[in-house]
């Protein structure tokens, strides 16, 4: 636990200096877990986040996109997941983050993505609330 505890905190701060003072933060509820977030300006074309797992099973993970469509409102992006604590997996996201509010730095996320992994793979979908911190 203290050595993902490490990798996760230096996920951080990698996340942190790349983002130069633009920080998201988020919380999603997916059908694998409920994940807690922190990643880079996700207005940006290419963003990256590290999210942990909460719950019985503690997992970490890295995620990357690529935004294919940007407006003020909406987001539309793809990318890949990697992580794992308990045996590596690897995932691609198809995502949206729709800004409905008149306050753009908060958003609504809806990801789905199938998981591969050694054992069975299986598809995750889920909603989540993030906020990108200027």
């Amino acid at each position: 636990m203290k050595k993902s505890l490490l990798v996760f905190c230096t996920l951080i701060l990698l996340v942190t200096f790349e983002s130069q003072a633009q920080v998201s933060a988020g919380v999603y509820r997916l059908s694998s877990a409920t994940f807690a977030a922190i990643g880079t300006d996700p207005d940006q074309k290419i963003f990256g986040e590290a999210r942990i797992s909460t719950g019985w099973r503690v997992d970490l993970e890295g995620t990357f996109g690529y935004n294919f469509v940007q407006t003020s409102d909406v987001n539309f992006y793809s990318g890949f997941h990697i992580g794992g604590r308990r045996g590596f997996y690897a995932g691609i996201p198809l995502g949206l983050l729709v800004k409905p509010f008149s306050n753009k730095d908060f958003g609504l996320m809806m990801e789905a993505s199938p998981i591969f992994t050694s054992g069975p793979e299986y598809f995750r979908a889920g909603l989540g609330l993030k906020y990108t911190f200027r």
